[in-house]
């Protein structure tokens, strides 16, 4: 999504694009709980979608958010993600920074 601001004509990207989105892990909550992947144990985030608050379904489509490994129903992830470039859970951003930012350079 993207918003310009017509005052100055800066154009601001929020929210993450249809191509990040899709490269994202998408696979069925029965895999989810049967699989880990890079080491992250898939699930870790309980049996319920902590957007919608539902309970997953053996047949639920889930996203994983690479970094932190938090899933979450795709049709509530999706949107979310759209419009907010981090995860829901825990705010760490999915895709790569190229910069860093002022909490690791005090961190290192």
């Amino acid at each position: 999504m993207r918003r310009v601001d017509n005052s100055s004509n800066v154009v601001v990207n929020i929210g993450l694009d249809e191509a990040t989105l899709n490269s994202f892990p998408k696979l069925m909550y029965s895999q989810a709980r049967a699989h880990k992947l890079d080491g992250v144990e898939f699930g870790q985030g309980g049996s319920t979608c902590s957007i919608c608050l539902g309970e997953y379904k053996e047949s639920d489509f889930l996203r994983l958010l690479p970094d932190c490994g938090h899933l979450f129903h795709i049709k509530c992830v999706d949107p979310w993600l759209r419009l907010n470039p981090t995860c829901p859970m825990c705010r760490t951003s999915p895709i790569p920074s190229p910069l860093p930012t002022p909490l690791v350079q005090v961190a290192s």
